[in-house]
């Protein structure tokens, strides 16, 4: 994968200023958001890795083979290291400590299976936590990239599915793995995993013009003695590696997802207005009339009143991306959806004039979102208009589901051959207002990621992280972006698009 360039010096400029920006003020750009979340991995690791503690009791290192004691009474810096409580987090740590003068003392567990600290792993994952709070805490094996998973790889190179990463280097070889780790910035990471063993290393900076890393990591000991801050921590910070020393221990180098997004992805909605997109109401008279306010936005949030049939469309085609759209419904139905299930969509390579469509949406193929059953697919159009979609079905009850691994291939052309349901969509579905079924993948009254890869002559579909639904064999593969008012509130707060060029196995 290509990354934007960005110039170091201004990203180390700005760390502490949007920090600080990051708790008052929504970003307007993305490289604004990018740099924001940067920052704040950064200045956490900083954070994890220079607390100051003293022992009020003697604490024997967590591996009692290397003979090490946190020694009562002495300065150490950072959270120290251990692999049984090893997903306590900064806030946590604190919350062992005892102030007294300006002197801060770790008064919490002193045996070697229970003091608290993290490890090296566990140290980025809590501060990629400070981008994304809902990443894990993940284990180093579990930090190999494999799309679509929390992390990604960082430059061109092949995976090819190993989980040691000495095959991985050996396989690309050292001039393709140097300019991957060229295009690495701050609150990126470098990953080995061989024979169990592994280590993780977060970017401070990266000196491409010299070919080194400056890195932040927890690591252990190193002749008995902690190996950071003068045998004072069992962090390192400022470390400096050079491209061929991280490549001949392995090294490959990876990003958090959602900061990684945040450097490729088009807001399409900019959260303050309906600029890129035209709005259709039906029976309006054309583009852009909306008497009732039936689309507006205002602090983030996207609100389509549902009261008239119509959608927004954006203005631009695209092809080939992944389209993130966080959706949450509003309480009021109108007309005949008063009582039904509260119904929307995304309707996805859009073409032929806005409203064409029985004179309110655009011909296309729609990723339903409705209460049960987001995710589901139809066709928005006629027999003659040139869309097919073909999905993997099991038939039950004369309906038809997604089914992965069993499925057979159904085809359909139009708009009343019926739509394809979503895999775990509950057999009991009833077409009624608040519908919810106990092991549902929607989240009830609250925001739910509806994910769509549109990749050539495919889609696929993931709601809450869960795979969902895919079809393929698409005759249609670009077009417009369209969202449905169909009778029902409902809430965006999210619609990015980000071009994807990768395969999706």
């Amino acid at each position: 994968m290509l990354r934007y360039k960005t110039t170091l010096p201004f990203i180390i400029l700005l760390l502490t200023t949007f920090t600080s920006l990051y708790a008052t003020e929504t970003p307007t750009t993305d490289s604004e958001l990018e740099t924001i979340l940067r920052a704040k991995v950064v200045e956490y690791m900083r954070a994890a890795a220079t607390i100051e503690w003293i022992p009020t009791e003697d604490i024997p290192y967590w591996n009692p083979e290397q003979n090490f004691v946190f020694k009562k009474g002495e300065t150490y810096y950072g959270l120290p290291y251990t692999q049984y409580s090893r997903n306590n987090t900064l806030e946590s740590f604190k919350t062992q400590i005892n102030t007294v003068d300006g002197t801060s003392y770790y008064v919490g567990p002193s045996d070697f299976d229970k003091y608290w600290g993290s490890d090296c792993s566990a140290s980025v994952s809590n501060a990629w936590k400070q981008a994304d709070p809902s990443f894990p805490s993940l284990l180093t094996r579990r930090l190999i990239p494999d799309r679509p998973k929390e992390v990604v790889p960082v430059g061109n190179y092949v995976l090819n599915y190993y989980d040691e990463t000495p095959n991985i280097v050996k396989e690309n070889g050292f001039e393709t793995m140097a300019r991957a780790y060229a295009q690495l910035k701050p609150g990126d990471a470098v990953v080995m995993h061989h024979n169990y063993d592994g280590h993780i290393m977060l970017v401070l900076k990266n000196d491409s013009e010299n070919s080194r890393l400056f890195i932040a990591d927890q690591t252990g000991l190193s002749n008995g003695v902690p190996k950071g801050r003068s045998g004072r921590s069992t962090f390192r910070v400022d470390c400096e590696y050079s491209y061929q020393t991280l490549f001949d221990y392995a090294y490959i180098p990876i990003a958090l997802k959602k900061i990684d997004d945040a450097t490729h992805e088009i807001q399409l909605f900019n959260g303050r207005d309906l600029e890129g997109w035209d709005v259709w109401i039906k029976g309006a008279g054309g583009s852009n009339i909306d008497p009732k306010n039936v689309f507006t936005a205002r602090d983030g949030i996207l609100r389509v009143s549902g009261e008239e049939y119509g959608g927004i469309q954006t203005k631009e085609s695209y092809s080939n991306y992944r389209l993130t759209v966080e959706y949450k419904w509003g309480d009021k139905t109108y007309g005949a959806k008063i009582g039904k299930a509260r119904d929307s969509g995304v309707l996805i390579h859009s073409f032929g004039d806005i409203g064409e469509f029985g004179g309110v949406w655009s011909k296309s193929v729609e990723t339903n979102i409705i209460e049960g059953g987001t995710g589901d697919f139809w066709i928005v159009g006629s027999p003659d208009d040139g869309i097919s979609a073909t999905c993997d079905i099991a038939e039950v009850d004369g309906k038809r589901y997604f089914d992965p691994k069993n499925g057979k291939p159904i085809t359909i052309t139009a708009n009343q051959d019926g739509n394809f349901l979503r895999l775990g969509k509950s057999r009991e579905w009833k077409d009624v207002t608040g519908f919810h079924a106990m092991g549902d993948f929607e989240k009830e009254n609250d925001w739910n990621e509806l994910v769509i890869y549109a990749i050539g002559d495919e889609m696929r579909i993931y709601l809450n992280g869960k795979f969902v639904n895919r079809i393929y064999g698409l005759k249609q593969t670009e077009g417009k972006i369209q969202l449905q008012s169909e009778g029902a509130e409902i809430l965006f707060r999210r619609v990015t698009l980000r071009p994807w060029n990768e395969p999706l196995d």
